[in-house]
């Protein structure tokens, strides 16, 4: 048994800490409480002076995709060797600064499953990682950018097999083009739909009949009209929302996946800027506080919320993650509480995890995550996080650093 002593323990569902002990044993909470006995303490961490977390959850990355390059395409020609190693660096870069759980939406050539398979088995750190295989799009010039990310499929049978092609490779989840992109061709518009309503509902269908969510890519009012009419578990971007279709995602229990990061991370990175292509630097400036205000909007109407950076864009870096937390309280109105809760119990739930994960509760994971600092105080504490636990296992530890 090894033992937590003495942290302030986060409670997802009161959104307050309390002075407590956490028992681990075989990689689980086995126990929280005060004045815990340790007669078979193998191992004790004192957590005098932590704020202790749940693990947080990003819903939202590319593990595979380079973040110093402001144009996409200058990477589309990375062998998959080097495509492998550069995602191990990301996955380890991710856990260190304590998302301990990833959703990756769209990898390269299906080799972030041997990066899983090899954080699975120990052989290198990483969070945990939910998977999607290739991202399912219509025929578009933006392939060109993302050769190995993208499953072509034109007409409903043709994403059934594509979806079909995902699940066999060991994909966690089906995710799909129901918009443009915004970082794609100077010819395809983020404002215009993809996939439409029957291709949409035909990737549901084959998912859903295989227990596992739906996740779409959504920019545009239509295309988001039509993933939630289709039945997909999470919105992606959500940028040209309006109050209509966000009370039909709030009704129809559809989760927002923000990706503020994606914008505001570029602004803060000059090289990214410089190499950016102007057609890219464009919209991303045209549409940032835009996409602001829908996700503020649809936080005042009730959406549920679960973090996700779109981490792996220009200057959206790997190991910033944290940052949609700080953002989201700072720019579109969400509470200290509210912002954590998107990174763990609302997180694990769009991942049909709500058992195992986003809670310090008995019989979870045991992914817990240390700050010298009170988050609820300060919340941009969650980017400075002094002590990582992956399963009971330390993988971080600056305390006192």
């Amino acid at each position: 048994m090894r033992w937590l002593m003495g942290g302030q323990v986060y409670d997802v569902s009161t959104g307050s800490f309390r002075t407590a002990d956490i028992g681990i044993a075989h990689g689980r909470i086995a126990t929280v409480g005060s004045g815990a006995r340790r007669e078979h303490a193998d191992d004790t961490i004192d957590a005098t002076g932590l704020w202790l977390l749940p693990g947080l959850i990003d819903c939202h990355v590319h593990l595979t995709l380079p973040t110093d390059a402001g144009d996409p395409a200058a990477s589309a020609n990375r062998s998959d060797a080097a495509i492998t190693l550069y995602a191990a660096g990301a996955a380890a870069r991710t856990l260190h600064a304590g998302i301990t759980t990833v959703r990756d939406v769209g990898g390269w050539n299906y080799v972030e499953m041997a990066v899983r398979d090899a954080v699975d088995s120990g052989s290198i750190p990483g969070p945990r990682m939910f998977l999607a295989g290739r991202l399912l799009s219509i025929t578009t010039s933006t392939v060109e950018y993302y050769p190995g990310m993208y499953e072509v499929a034109d007409g409903v049978d043709a994403v059934r097999a594509a979806a079909r092609r995902q699940l066999a490779k060991g994909a966690d989840l089906i995710k799909v083009m129901a918009t443009g992109a915004m970082l794609s061709s100077e010819t395809e518009d983020s404002r215009a739909i993809q996939f439409t309503l029957e291709e949409l509902r035909a990737a549901v269908e084959i998912a859903h009949d295989n227990h596992k969510h739906v996740a779409a890519h959504c920019h545009a009012l239509r295309g988001i009209e039509n993933a939630v009419e289709a039945g997909v578990d999470s919105i992606e971007h959500c940028t040209f929302a309006d109050d209509a279709v966000l009370r039909k995602m709030a009704a129809a229990g559809t989760t927002l996946v923000p990706t503020v990061c994606a914008g505001e991370l570029l602004f803060r990175d000059p090289a990214a800027i410089a190499s950016m292509p102007p057609h890219l630097l464009t919209r991303m400036a045209e549409f940032n506080d835009l996409h602001i205000d829908a996700i503020r909007r649809a936080h005042q109407l009730g959406v549920a919320i679960a973090m996700g950076t779109d981490a792996g864009t220009p200057g959206n870096h790997h190991g910033l993650n944290a940052e949609e937390c700080v953002l989201l309280s700072l720019k579109a109105g969400l509470s200290p509480q509210e912002s954590i809760r998107t990174a763990t119990v609302n997180a694990a739930r769009l991942l049909r995890q709500a058992d195992h994960l986003g809670a310090l509760d008995e019989g979870k994971h045991a992914d817990i995550i240390g700050m010298c600092e009170n988050p609820l105080d300060d919340i941009t504490a969650l980017t400075r996080v002094a002590l990582v636990i992956k399963a009971g296992e330390v993988a971080r530890d600056e305390r006192g650093a």
